[in-house]
C-alpha cells in the first residue's frame, strides 16, 4: 500500500500554498493594482514596484523547481524579511505576522521536499 500522508508531500503542499499566495502578490504588484499601487506610494517605494513583483516572482520559480529550491528559499526569505523591516520601520509593526509565517512557510518547505527521511 502507497502512502500518501507523507513529509515530502506535506512540503509539495506547502510548496503549492507559498506559490499561490506569493504568485498572487507578485502578479498584483506587476500589474500595479490600485492597492500595491497606494500601499507602495506610502512607503515611497512606487518605482521599485515592478522590479520587486518581478523578483518575488523568480524566488517562486526558483522555489518549484527541485534543484534550484534553495535558491528560491534564498531570495524569498531575504524579500520576506525586508518585508518585515518595512511594515516595523514604516508601519508600526501592523501586518507583520503574514510575512513571518511565509517565510516560515518557504523554508519549511524547501527542508521537507529536499530532506525527508525515505
Amino acid at each position: 500500500m502507497k502512502k500518501y500522508l507523507t513529509l515530502k508531500n506535506l512540503g509539495w503542499f506547502l510548496t503549492a500554498l507559498v506559490t499561490f499566495m506569493l504568485g498572487m502578490s507578485s502578479i498584483s504588484k506587476i500589474m500595479g493594482t490600485e492597492e500595491m499601487v497606494k500601499n507602495f506610494t506610502f512607503m515611497n517605494l512606487l518605482p521599485y514596484l515592478a522590479l520587486l513583483g518581478f523578483v518575488e516572482l523568480g524566488g517562486v520559480v526558483l522555489l518549484i523547481m527541485p534543484k534550484t529550491s534553495k535558491y528560491g528559499a534564498v531570495l524569498l526569505s531575504s524579500y520576506l524579511s525586508g518585508a518585515v523591516a518595512l511594515h516595523l520601520a514604516m508601519m508600526g509593526g501592523a501586518g507583520v505576522m503574514t510575512p513571518i509565517i511565509l517565510g516560515l512557510a518557504v523554508w519549511s518547505a524547501h527542508c521537507l521536499r529536499s530532506y525527508s527521511i525515505k
